[in-house]
């Protein structure tokens, strides 16, 4: 007889003020992005990984368990030290919920972020990777999309976070950090918005 399926563990949505300030640095989303794939680390590992000092992390690692993005555990595995983790096996901003002002501001830095990587890596040089594997990739494509169409991309955007989020490091692998934004163009918004202003225009001229 089949073992039945585990249920995927639900993701820890961020939806209050505080949680959602904690994650406009960028060291932190670093932070919460590692522990998302590699699972539970020390410090030590966590520094490891993201290529800086753990004297660098504790504070940013104090400021996260503060409004409960971290948890840290004390395991005979780690030889009595610290062991960072994350309240779930992923988490997730509650765009529903959260603040907008403190939404906008995490995920600008997030691109910021991504920027950052793209330009060190793009202006070092080396090779983007063969074609269906390359390591490079950025842009902006727009289109005019339907309901059906709009689940398709997001779909594929969840897919891509999944697979992501599954690649824990080791042998033969390398750390890939994804950016992206989706958002109404507001093509239609601009054209109504430069209309009103034109006809406010007139209409001082007139008087």
């Amino acid at each position: 007889m089949p073992r039945p399926t585990k249920a995927p563990a639900r993701p820890f949505r961020i939806s209050g003020a505080p949680a959602t300030r904690a994650l406009a640095s960028a060291t932190r989303q670093e932070i919460v992005d590692t522990l998302a794939s590699a699972g539970p680390c020390t410090v030590v590992r966590l520094a490891d990984l993201l290529g800086r000092k753990p004297d660098a992390l504790y504070f940013h690692l104090r400021a996260l368990a503060r409004v409960g993005l971290v948890r840290e555990q004390h395991t005979p595995d780690a030889g009595g030290a610290a062991v960072f983790e994350l309240p779930a096996p992923s988490v997730q901003l509650d765009y529903a919920a959260a603040p907008r002002p403190d939404l906008a501001r995490v995920v600008r830095n997030a691109l910021k972020l991504s920027l950052r990587e793209f330009e060190r890596e793009c202006l070092a040089g080396r090779g983007i990777g063969r074609e269906g594997r390359r390591i490079l990739w950025g842009g902006r494509a727009t289109g005019w999309v339907n309901d059906a169409q709009l689940a398709d991309i997001n779909s594929l955007i969840d897919a891509i976070h999944r697979t992501l989020r599954r690649g824990g490091p080791g042998p033969g692998r390398r750390a890939i950090a994804l950016g992206f934004l989706l958002a109404p163009s507001g093509f239609g918004e601009r054209s109504r918005s430069s209309r009103q202003i034109s006809r406010a225009t007139k209409a001082t001229k007139k008087e």
